[in-house]
């Protein structure tokens, strides 16, 4: 089909304002990932806007010399692969169970699933209840709060309710209980929503500051992003440029070092957001159709 000039005129406007918004987006990231590569005396003359102009691994070889860092970089896999495992297969039971129109006190756990979406406690109820529960200061503080969360229960329920019941009642036929029908036919018919489930948990869980900085009061516990944000005030970056015998950006220049406070925080930050930028291309397929079903349907 032959297009007018119209047409073409719009599409190439489309396709305009997409690249310049594309590179609005991406360009910040560019930019950190040039200046976490390059020397960090000769990045404080500017002038560096999308390749390192003196390229160095000294930065991310230096912060790796702090035993926080890797300490709070493993702390944060265990709590972003704990939670999208573990959490997933919490949800996924959870809206098995709810989605059974002759489950006891259906309506009674939907509405305790509803009424969380749109209703918090606040900060200090939360951390009053998993005080009391002796999670503060532990690891699992992490982990076990998050083991259920009503949107993603939601989102696998409506998910569930779309299968055909014929499903389900051939094999009960076949003497399968609701156990072995969960296992062998619901899960491996839930792709799509449980690697959106899966990629939001993980998302929330890797990104996640908060619970580091209210609930553990020990450095060595706190997750990378929570090390990131104490690095970004400054009070923990001079702390380990003392540890490290290293100077400040003046004195960098006065004795030739080529690590100053900024370029290190640059590889911080590119540390950061490198594993879930490496993950989401390959689980955006089932992430578009999964989080469709829940929007559309739900």
């Amino acid at each position: 089909m032959k297009l007018s000039r119209g047409e073409r005129t719009f599409d190439i406007f489309n396709v305009v304002v997409m690249t310049l918004f594309a590179a609005i987006c991406l360009y910040p990231f560019i930019y950190v990932i040039a200046l976490s590569f390059n020397d960090g005396t000769d990045a404080m003359r500017g002038g560096i806007y999308f390749f390192p102009r003196k390229f160095t691994l000294e930065n991310y070889a230096k912060l790796f010399e702090d035993n926080r860092i890797i300490g709070s970089f493993f702390i944060s896999v265990f709590r972003t692969v704990m939670v999208a495992t573990f959490g997933t297969l919490v949800n996924a039971m959870f809206a098995y169970g709810i989605s059974k129109s002759d489950m006891p006190f259906r309506k009674f756990f939907n509405w305790m699933i509803v009424i969380p979406m749109y209703f918090g406690g606040g900060i200090i109820p939360y951390f009053l209840i998993c005080k009391s529960l002796g999670l503060t200061n532990t690891i699992w503080v992490y982990v076990i709060p998050w083991l259920a969360t009503p949107f993603h229960i939601m989102l696998l329920r409506v998910s569930i309710k779309e299968l055909p019941e014929s499903l389900e009642e051939s094999a009960f036929l076949d003497g399968a209980g609701y156990w072995i029908i969960f296992v062998r036919i619901i899960l491996p018919l839930l792709k799509p929503a449980l690697a959106t489930v899966i990629l939001l948990a993980g998302i929330g869980q890797w990104n996640d500051w908060m619970d580091g900085t209210i609930m553990v009061s020990n450095s060595k516990l706190w997750p990378l992003q929570t090390l990131l944000l104490s690095i970004l005030q400054g009070t923990d970056m001079m702390a380990f440029f003392k540890e490290k015998n290293l100077s400040t950006a003046g004195g960098a220049m006065a004795r030739k070092i080529s690590i100053t406070p900024e370029s290190l925080k640059m590889a911080m930050l590119v540390i950061t957001v490198v594993p879930i930028f490496m993950i989401y291309p390959f689980a955006q397929k089932y992430f578009i159709k999964g989080i469709m079903v829940g929007s559309v349907k739900g």
